[in-house]
């Protein structure tokens, strides 16, 4: 059973400040992929009309939720949706459409009209989101492998399914 976030959580866009604490929730958030603590910056500064945190107040400000996204070059009126995270303690309380709706909100977005994202097939957490998101939005999903294993070299990454949601309707 899904139970309402809590109401004082602070959502937002992120912030410079912001960008360690990022690192180290998806640090702690396996199995996501860890990138550098640049590319976080990154998505404080260049990328935040496109990313969200969650903060915890009762928690000395943790972050506790990140979004981080990006409108796809060749097609602008997308969300890419590169990384969802939520901390343990706020798994299962609805956060994570929560923060992703932000984005899909916020008045410089109005004019997105899909959902994108890449999926690992063992991932049933993330996979869920976005089936929920195009119910949420009244829109149509559609998936396909996006990457094969082989594209990723030797290793043992999975392939990553496309997760394509839209148009989304809002209201």
């Amino acid at each position: 059973m899904v139970t309402a976030t809590r109401n004082d959580i602070e959502i937002r866009k992120p912030q410079i400040e912001d960008a360690f604490g990022i690192w180290s929730l998806v640090k702690n958030s396996p199995p996501l992929d860890l990138n550098s603590k640049y590319s976080y910056m990154l998505f404080c500064t260049h990328f935040r009309d496109m990313s969200v945190v969650a903060i915890d107040p009762t928690q000395e400000n943790k972050i506790v939720g990140f979004v981080s996204g990006y409108r796809p070059p060749t097609q602008p009126d997308a969300l890419f949706v590169w990384q969802v995270a939520v901390d343990g303690s706020m798994r299962g309380m609805g956060l994570a459409p929560k923060i992703v709706r932000n984005i899909l909100e916020r008045e410089e977005n109005q004019d997105l009209v899909y959902i994108q994202a890449t999926v690992s097939p063992s991932n049933k957490a993330s996979e869920g989101l976005f089936r929920k998101l195009a119910k949420i939005y009244s829109a149509d999903c559609c998936t396909s492998t996006f990457f094969s294993s082989e594209h990723f070299g030797e290793g043992d990454h999975e392939e990553e399914v496309l997760f394509h949601i839209g148009p989304i309707k809002r209201g």
